[in-house]
């Protein structure tokens, strides 16, 4: 039963999975998440150039948004023992994750980009952190 809810979980934030790493990268910017999976919206931002200042503060809303429905989420898969049930609240989450997103202007290739260079970009950690 816990693996099912940890996988679910996983599966559920697999979308946007970088906010929760890009929420960490201020706190324990050491810490890696696995390579792959962020490499290539770690590319797309690098050759789509700067990131200006309103890109950072309308990241900054969706980002805590985005960690509200997370962790909303979080709390149901983690009490939900059935899986179809667990997949529907899955995509429930996505959704929402999405919609806060897109709410603050911002797209979900926008924001991942903006959440994979805040881990290997200590200028735009400042930057991130003098706006908030």
């Amino acid at each position: 039963m816990t693996k099912l809810k940890t996988l679910t979980t996983a599966i559920a934030f697999a979308t946007f999975g970088m906010t929760a790493t890009a929420a960490m990268a201020q706190q324990a910017p050491a810490q890696a998440p696995q390579g792959s999976a962020q490499a290539q919206p770690f590319e797309q931002g690098q050759q789509s150039g700067q990131i200006t200042d309103g890109e950072l503060k309308k990241f900054i809303k969706a980002n805590e948004e985005v960690a509200q429905v997370r962790d909303e989420f979080s709390q149901k898969l983690n009490q939900e023992n059935d899986q179809q049930k667990a997949q529907e609240l899955q995509m429930q989450a996505q959704e929402e994750m999405q919609k806060a997103v897109e709410n603050n202007d911002l797209d979900a290739s926008t924001y991942n980009t903006i959440a994979a260079r805040l881990q290997t970009d200590p200028e735009l950690q400042d930057r991130l952190s003098a706006l908030q």
